[in-house]
């Protein structure tokens, strides 16, 4: 049982990704409208992750149906398990990126987390502004502290942060923080 559940996820979740990915392309990883600018993480990143998760798809069903022909001495279920689990956590990756968006407005933005509701930030209403080391190394985060909010927000540095800090324009809040040195 085990082992065709392992074999189904890796069919089946590299294809629902492919699949989601083509019907809500976004295309440019930034759009600009008449009254809003649309960012998010970059369609080639995305696609890499399907990539990824096809590759090891395709090499976990080789690689168990070669043990099962007997061609190597291994476990069909545990080669299983640790294909479609590496599949797994590409496709919760890929859902992730693809959920985060910021999009900012002339007075406020909205940013939708990965995790979490989506926000809305009025610009008047931003008390401070902080850049901060990205999780995984590379470009820079920046919380932002705003009225009437108990945790900051996050603007991920997989986007580009220094075009939706020049929309944004409130450099007097980000100059105050105490971390702006850092940068």
């Amino acid at each position: 049982m085990t082992r065709y559940l392992s074999l189904a996820l890796m069919v089946v979740l590299p294809v629902l990704a492919a699949t989601g990915q083509h019907l809500a392309d976004r295309g440019l990883t930034e759009r600009h409208h008449r009254h809003h600018d649309t960012y998010a993480a970059a369609a080639v990143l995305t696609r890499t992750l399907i990539v990824v998760m096809v590759f090891m798809a395709v090499l976990g069903l080789a690689l168990t149906w070669l043990c099962s022909l007997g061609v190597f001495e291994a476990s069909t279920t545990v080669l299983g398990s640790f294909f479609s689990s590496f599949v797994v956590t590409m496709f919760i990756l890929w859902l992730l990126m693809r959920r985060y968006s910021v999009v900012t407005y002339a007075d406020r933005m909205v940013i939708t987390p990965s995790l979490g509701r989506r926000r809305t930030i009025a610009y008047r209403d931003i008390t401070r502004m902080e850049p901060r080391r990205a999780l995984l190394g590379g470009r820079q985060d920046v919380r932002v502290y705003s009225k009437g909010q108990r945790r900051p927000s996050t603007i991920r540095g997989i986007l580009d942060v220094q075009q939706i800090l020049m929309r944004i324009n409130r450099f007097d809040v980000l100059s105050a923080s105490s971390s702006a040195d850092e940068r």
